[in-house]
């Protein structure tokens, strides 16, 4: 007789475990906390530009109360290079929440500030806290991420990154007329604080828990030069900005000292056992075209943040709020690139998406070079939102193949670096822009439509510059993808 081991069929799946259930939902709050502190940085790199005639109003002429921006900007890219090495040494949770923690001080001590320069110490400790912050809100949502799912997630992440600067000068013309200039500062506060303490309670925790996450020592040469290098970069921006090309003091100081401190701090990191950031990373071919592209969208990105408000405020007439309103057409386009983003790269790649978002910006450029006193408001709402979906379509593959590139271990210092180097990109387009708004206004003899137009022709010349890199990407894009096929073969 020959016996039969019965077996009992499985059972059916009741759904997830409770374990998993948890670790879902503790991912989903990682996600939502870590876009949301970045989306509060960035927020506030352009919701404060519309309360500085208040601002002057109450603490003096405008020029000294530019360096209310200005000491923001400087202390951000100071503190960038660092961000990487902080998030591997104390763990990304714990820098998050202390960076996290000292923009909320920054922004209450901005917000009751009596004197300029309590407002400008203020807004420097805000601008450093900001400068860790975003590269490590970057480092937090990716940090443990399967590779096929970074450029879902940096999908989401780049569409609200990109929709900040454009809700900036609306919520900034709100708050202000509301409250007055103190508000825009104030507004953080609250938020903050919910954030804070969804860090605290429901963001995962960093491993190995209760212990630094990198024994090596800080590297504080590496942080001084790279400091020095990257402000006196921004400062010489700036000086160009308003001197040009000549041979002025306030231009050549800080560019011979960006050069002989980048020297040093190049030369440093290269033979450093333990540097502030990994430049080696470059030598991968995608991470390095990637890198390329992102500096050189600087001007796809930001450029038309300067142009396309003052248009519509100095040559229509019209108010912050009214501008903002009309600005944020473009969050439209890119909420829309957002959700398109990830199937498009995935069934052409990331370098020919950056070429078509490209395209389309540069498409959605022509009809601002024909601006008039009279250009119709729903044609350039149209063209903003065409706009905004040719910019998603750059910077966010960009981003995302710079992340794919490169080993898991390696995103806090990739993290640091494109943040900085997007920030640098976006400082010289903005300075490239002022040159030329100002030239077209001295030949038109005011800020009048016809010199926008101008400005926008220029810039149309710089996006087709763009595609350079862009095409080099797809090539390298190309390359990988072949490489990975014959070593399948």
């Amino acid at each position: 007789m020959t016996l039969t081991q019965q077996t009992e069929p499985p059972a059916p799946s009741a759904g997830p475990t409770p374990a998993a259930a948890k670790a879902t939902r503790t991912a989903v709050f990682t996600i939502a906390v870590s876009i949301g502190g970045a989306f509060l940085a960035q927020l506030d790199t352009t919701i404060v530009n519309v309360s500085l005639a208040d601002t002057s109003a109450r603490f003096g002429a405008i020029t000294q109360v530019q360096w209310v921006v200005t000491a923001y900007l400087l202390a951000l890219v100071a503190l960038m290079p660092a961000a990487g090495r902080l998030a591997a040494r104390f763990g990304p949770r714990r820098t998050f929440i202390a960076s996290l923690a000292v923009f909320t001080v920054g922004s209450a001590a901005c917000a009751v500030s009596r004197t300029l320069p309590e407002l400008i110490a203020a807004r420097g400790l805000s601008g450093a806290a900001a400068g860790v912050l975003t590269p490590v809100a970057t480092i937090l949502l990716t940090s443990g991420m399967p590779r096929e799912r970074l450029g879902q997630v940096q999908a989401l992440n780049g569409s609200v990154m990109l929709i900040s600067p454009l809700l900036g000068p609306t919520v900034g013309g709100l708050l202000v007329n509301a409250w007055g200039w103190w508000a825009v500062y104030a507004v953080n506060i609250p938020l903050c604080a919910v954030l804070l303490l969804a860090a605290v309670r429901l963001v995962r925790k960093d491993t190995p828990a209760g212990e630094p996450a990198d024994g090596r020592s800080f590297d504080f040469l590496g942080l001084v030069t790279a400091a020095a290098c990257t402000v006196c970069v921004v400062l010489a921006v700036h000086a160009f900005a308003d001197t040009g090309l000549s041979a002025q003091p306030a231009f050549l100081v800080p560019l011979v000292l960006a050069v002989l401190s980048g020297v040093v701090f190049v030369r440093h990191q290269l033979r450093s056992s333990a540097p502030l950031l990994d430049l080696r990373l470059f030598t991968h071919r995608v991470y390095r075209t990637a890198a390329t592209n992102i500096f050189c969208l600087g001007f796809v990105l930001f450029s038309p943040m300067m142009l396309i408000p003052l248009y519509f405020q100095s040559a229509r007439g019209e108010s912050a709020v009214t501008t903002g309103l009309l600005m944020s057409a473009g969050g439209i386009g890119v909420v829309v690139a957002g959700l398109a983003c990830r199937p498009i790269m995935k069934k052409i790649g990331g370098g020919t998406t950056v070429v078509i978002g490209i395209v389309l910006t540069m498409l959605a450029t022509v009809p601002l070079t024909m601006l008039s006193s009279t250009t119709s408001y729903a044609l350039l709402c149209a063209g903003l939102a065409v706009r905004g979906l040719g910019t998603g379509l750059t910077i966010v593959p960009a981003m995302t193949r710079a992340f794919q590139s490169i080993e898991p271990r390696s995103i806090p210092d990739a993290s640091a670096q494109l943040n900085l180097i997007q920030r640098i990109g976006g400082t010289v387009a903005l300075a490239v822009v002022t040159v030329v708004l100002d030239r077209s206004a001295e030949a038109h003899h005011g800020l009048v439509p016809a010199a926008f137009a101008d400005s926008f022709g220029w810039l149309l010349a710089v996006y087709a510059l763009t595609l350079v890199p862009a095409i080099a990407l797809l090539v390298a894009d190309r390359r990988e993808r072949a490489a990975r096929a014959a070593a399948a073969q």
